[in-house]
C-alpha cells in the first residue's frame, strides 16, 4: 500500500498521547480494521473521534477494503450530524464514547480497545456517484451541510502534489486542525505517511480546543513546543494567534521548515509578521470540491501576496473573474445525481490569475456595493485589519452605504479604542478612499458565541451578523 513507503519500517508512522506505531506497526494494525470492518459487510462507516491513532487506522482501513469512509466532524451541531447521518446512509459508527459523537451512545465494544461501534438502519440508501471513497461534508451557512464525495484517486492526487511540492523527507508533522477537516486529512496524514513521516496527534483538549473554538492558546503553544514539528497547518485566525504570542516573547521552534495557512484570504502583511519572526508561513487555496489543495506557495516560488501556483494535478482558469477549477474534481454532492461527475467547478471565488499563480479577492456572493457604486470585497479589508493584530475577528459592511464601516471583537481586553482608532487610521492611509473604514463599533462578544452567526469550520455568516448588529449598524450611518 502507498502509505508502507518507509525507508525503514522500524520509524514511528503515527503517535498520540497513549500509543505510538511503527509503520510496519501500523500495517498490521490496519489490515487487523479492514478485516473485522469485511466481516460485518458494511459498505459506509461514520467516523466520529477525536483526532488519535484510531481515527487513521480506520480511515486507512476503510481505504484498503473499498469502504466509503464518512468523517463526522466533533464541531458540528446535534442537528448537523442527524442530519450527516441521515443523507450518507452510514451503516456503521465509530466513536471511542458517546461524547464525541454527539448523536449515538455506542453501546457495542469492538476487537480495539477504546473503540465502540453503533450499526445503524437506514429507510433508504444514499445516492452517490460510483468510486466514492469519501465523504466531507462541509460545514457551509445554513443547518444542512453539503456531503461532497471523493474517490481515493483524487485524494492521493493532492497528497502527490504536496510532496513534491514542499519536498521535505522524512517530516514530523503535528496535526492541530480536526482530521474531519479534509485540508488535515490529506495534507497533514496522506502526504506525511507517503515519504516516511511521522504524524502526530493531539486530542482537541490538548491543543486548547472547545469544539472549534481555541479557549486556552497556551496549550497550543505549549504543544508546538514540545512536539517540536517541521510542520503545521493553520487557519488564518490561528496564525494570527502564533504571531501574538511570537509578539509577547513566545519562540517558535527552530524544527519549524513549513506552516501552510488556508481557509481564508491572509493579509501580506500578517505573512510578513510572521515571517519576521522566524514563522515559514506560506499560504494556500483550496476547496473540498477540490479534494483540497488547489495552489500553494512554497520556499523555491513564494509571492507572500499570492495563495500560490496550482498545483500540476489541477487545471484552472478565470471566467468573469471567477475561478473555475478542471482535473482531479469532486464526484459530485451526496443525494443530487444532476451534479455528479462534473468536468468544471465554478467556486465562487473572484481572482486573478498570473503565471498560474492565484491571488484571491474574495467570494463573489460577499461583493459589497456601496452607495457610489464601487465594488469592495469584505475579505480583503478584513485580511488587512487582521494584520494590525489588534483584532480577533472582523467583519466589514458597506452594501449600499456611502462608506465602509465594521465590528470588531479585539483579540484581548485590554485594547483600548484609541488603540483600535490609531490602528484603523493607519490602515486607511494605504486604502483608496472608498475602502476606508470611516466607521466601528466593539461586539461584547465573540461572533461564535452569537447564534446562527459563524459556521462550524469559523466562517462567518455575514447576513446573520448583520441582522443581529442592524440598529447598531444603523446608528454608525445617521
Amino acid at each position: 500500500m502507498w502509505y508502507l513507503s518507509s525507508k525503514n519500517s522500524m520509524d514511528i508512522a503515527l503517535t498520540d498521547s497513549n500509543v505510538s506505531l511503527t509503520y510496519q506497526e501500523m500495517g498490521a494494525a490496519i489490515q487487523d480494521r479492514r478485516e473485522w470492518l469485511e466481516s460485518l459487510g458494511v459498505g459506509r462507516v461514520g467516523i466520529a473521534l477525536d483526532n488519535q491513532v484510531e481515527w487513521v487506522l480506520f480511515d486507512l482501513a476503510c481505504q484498503g477494503a473499498g469502504i466509503c469512509c464518512v468523517p463526522a466532524p466533533s464541531f458540528f451541531s446535534q442537528k448537523q450530524l442527524e442530519h450527516l447521518v441521515t443523507e450518507s446512509g452510514i451503516e456503521l459508527l465509530i466513536c471511542s464514547n458517546g461524547v464525541e459523537s454527539g448523536i449515538f451512545c455506542p453501546s457495542e465494544e469492538t476487537p480495539f480497545k477504546t473503540i465502540y461501534s453503533q450499526k445503524i438502519k437506514h429507510v433508504q440508501d444514499a445516492q452517490m456517484p460510483e468510486g466514492t471513497s469519501k465523504v466531507t461534508f462541509t460545514s457551509g451557512s445554513t443547518g444542512a451541510p453539503k456531503g461532497v464525495c471523493l474517490s481515493e484517486e483524487s485524494q492521493l492526487n493532492v497528497a502527490r502534489s504536496l510532496v513534491d511540492a514542499i519536498a521535505i523527507d522524512s517530516v514530523k508533522h503535528l496535526c492541530i486542525l480536526p482530521f474531519a477537516v479534509l485540508l488535515e486529512n490529506i495534507a497533514g496524514v496522506y502526504a506525511p505517511l507517503m515519504v516516511g513521516g511521522t504524524v502526530v496527534t493531539k486530542r482537541a483538549d490538548e491543543l486548547g480546543f472547545v469544539g472549534s473554538k481555541l479557549i486556552s492558546p497556551e496549550k497550543l503553544l505549549y504543544q508546538i513546543s514540545v512536539e517540536q514539528p517541521n510542520s503545521l497547518i493553520l487557519v488564518p485566525e490561528l496564525l494570527n494567534v502564533l504571531v501574538m504570542a511570537c509578539s509577547k516573547g513566545w519562540q517558535p521552534p527552530k524544527s519549524l521548515l513549513f506552516v501552510a495557512v488556508g481557509g481564508g484570504k491572509v493579509s501580506s502583511k500578517l505573512i510578513h509578521q510572521a515571517k519576521s519572526f522566524g514563522l515559514p508561513v506560506y499560504q494556500g487555496y483550496g476547496l473540498s470540491e477540490c479534494a483540497s489543495v488547489v495552489s500553494l506557495n512554497t520556499p523555491d516560488n513564494d509571492l507572500e501576496s499570492s495563495a500560490g501556483h496550482a498545483l500540476p494535478h489541477t487545471s484552472v482558469e478565470v471566467i468573469d473573474h471567477e475561478l473555475v477549477v478542471r482535473e482531479n474534481l469532486f464526484l459530485g454532492y451526496l443525494n443530487k445525481p444532476e451534479s455528479f461527475y462534473p468536468n468544471a467547478f465554478y467556486t465562487g471565488d473572484l481572482v486573478s490569475l498570473e503565471n498560474n499563480t492565484l491571488s484571491i479577492i474574495g467570494r463573489k456572493k460577499n461583493l459589497m456595493i456601496n452607495s457610489f457604486g464601487r465594488n469592495i470585497s469584505p475579505e480583503w479589508l478584513e485580511a488587512e485589519l487582521m494584520a494590525t493584530r489588534m483584532m480577533r475577528s472582523v467583519m466589514v459592511f458597506g452594501d449600499d452605504r456611502p462608506h465602509c464601516g465594521g465590528v470588531f471583537v479585539p483579540i484581548t481586553d485590554d485594547i483600548s479604542d484609541e488603540q483600535i482608532q490609531q490602528s484603523v487610521e493607519k490602515l486607511n492611509e494605504s486604502l483608496p478612499d472608498y475602502a476606508q473604514i470611516k466607521v466601528w463599533f466593539k461586539s461584547e462578544r465573540l461572533f461564535e458565541s452569537l447564534p446562527h452567526c459563524v459556521t462550524p469550520s469559523g466562517k462567518l455568516i455575514r447576513k446573520a451578523i448583520l441582522d443581529h448588529f442592524e440598529q447598531d449598524i444603523d446608528q454608525l450611518y445617521l
